[in-house]
């Protein structure tokens, strides 16, 4: 989920959660407070009703009937004859009949607001000023006991949004002393995220530079001592020639010269090796497509290494269709070239490199000692040779460029490859091309 997602959502969570605190809390807090509230001024409502009806009944037996029956009264003992002695204050006109009947009978005016309100406002805000009343006590109870539970929830929620934060900002702090770990050359660290949002697919990335960097890293130090042992050994040998020479311990002859030359062409060797591929690295590829019988240009290509082939115990088979494809055939040639010379270098004696060539992909495919999967994104990145141990000199091994310069060449040709490989378990590549007709 993205981040941006994450934070609308929590933000609508916590929204919501504050709404259902405070309409739960308002629920069970007044149920329980207005049950007090009811009883308390139940009690003082019937106390006070109870008093001044029995002092109005008393009042009416000692009067005479006549002077009773005005018509407010009559319309009192009416609405109670017809209630069974129990009047409902539920509507306006019950209230007006009772309140102008205890005013006829000389009820005072603030006893009869007591009982029946006339101005319900200005009552509930009198109520809720007094500090003796239900009102005040039922009000305050829920306010207090409402408000602890607004700061319970906001507690949870800074814990909670303390927690989502350190989530969101930790990787990013660690990310950001990554970088500048990598600016002044601090060894590798890995970052560990494995949540699928923006930030994951940063720190993903990151770890992905990190290691590249880190492999680069190595791949320059190993190159650099490769090539300061190969300058090392011919220089040597030409120094002790020349030493020699100048004591008069070696004789200047054929043969002195001839190893003086051999080790001299090792060193021009090495230095055109990384001078042609840095000038292949830089040009631009003009290819000059042809419709190419690639199967026969591969068997013709394998020919070239037959004496090397046996002298490794090697073999190389071809299977599948005879086909022709829109090919430069400079640029497939140096392919082919390149994995066969691999091969022979990398897969170990007595292996077999399988060739199949199908409608629109070559295979080729080893039984040899493979590499490390982990190490599959990086193996075609210049001069890298892999983890596995390889023996001889950089005549033997190459420097390392063999599959990068495969990778170019297949891109020029507007194919894809595909790698797959695991330690002793062999090694094979995939080339996709498209269908020529």
């Amino acid at each position: 989920m993205k981040l941006s997602k994450k934070i609308i959502l929590s933000l609508l969570g916590s929204i919501f959660f504050i709404a259902i605190v405070n309409i739960l809390s308002f629920y069970i807090f007044y149920s329980l407070f207005f049950q007090v509230y009811l009883k308390e001024n139940s009690n003082t409502t019937e106390s006070i009703t109870r008093e001044y009806v029995d002092k109005i009944i008393e009042k009416q037996a000692l009067d005479e009937v006549d002077n009773m029956f005005s018509n407010i009264e009559i319309k009192f003992f009416e609405l109670l004859d017809k209630n069974n002695g129990k009047i409902k204050l539920d509507n306006k006109e019950n209230i007006d009949i009772i309140a102008n009947y205890l005013a006829k009978a000389g009820v005072n005016i603030k006893y009869i607001e007591e009982v029946i309100p006339q101005n319900y406002l200005e009552k509930i805000i009198n109520d809720l000023k007094d500090n003796k009343t239900p009102e005040y006590n039922f009000f305050k109870k829920l306010i207090f006991s409402i408000l602890i539970t607004n700061i319970l929830a906001i507690l949870l929620l800074i814990l909670y949004i303390y927690l989502f934060s350190r989530k969101i900002i930790s990787p990013i702090e660690k990310t950001t002393n990554l970088i500048k770990d990598l600016k002044i050359g601090k060894d590798f660290k890995y970052i560990s995220y494995k949540t699928q949002d923006e930030i994951g697919f940063l720190v993903k990335a990151i770890n992905e530079l990190n290691v590249k960097l880190y492999i680069e890293g190595n791949i320059k130090t190993k190159l650099l001592g490769d090539i300061s042992h190969e300058l090392k050994t011919p220089i040597t040998s030409i120094q002790c020639y020349v030493e020699g020479i100048k004591d008069g311990v070696i004789k200047l002859d054929d043969n002195v010269l001839n190893s003086i030359i051999n080790e001299m062409q090792r060193l021009i060797k090495l230095v055109n090796t990384i001078m042609d591929y840095e000038k292949f690295e830089n040009k631009e590829l003009k290819l000059e497509k042809k419709q190419e019988d690639v199967r026969f240009i591969t068997e013709q290509i394998i020919k070239q290494f037959k004496q090397k082939l046996k002298i490794t115990s090697q073999k190389i088979q071809t299977s599948g269709v005879n086909k022709k494809l829109l090919t430069d055939k400079d640029s497939f040639t140096q392919i082919v070239q390149n994995i066969i010379s691999n091969f022979i270098k990398y897969a170990g004696n007595n292996t077999i490199l399988k060739i199949e060539f199908g409608v629109n992909f070559i295979i080729f495919k080893d039984n040899g000692v493979g590499i490390n999967r982990q190490e599959l994104p990086y193996i075609k990145e210049k001069f890298y040779q892999g983890t596995n141990k390889k023996t001889g000199n950089i005549d033997d091994r190459g420097i390392g460029v063999g599959l990068s310069i495969i990778s170019k060449l297949v891109k020029s040709q507007n194919w894809t490859m595909e790698i797959e490989s695991d330690e002793n378990k062999g090694f094979e590549i995939k080339i996709i091309t498209k269908t020529s007709h």
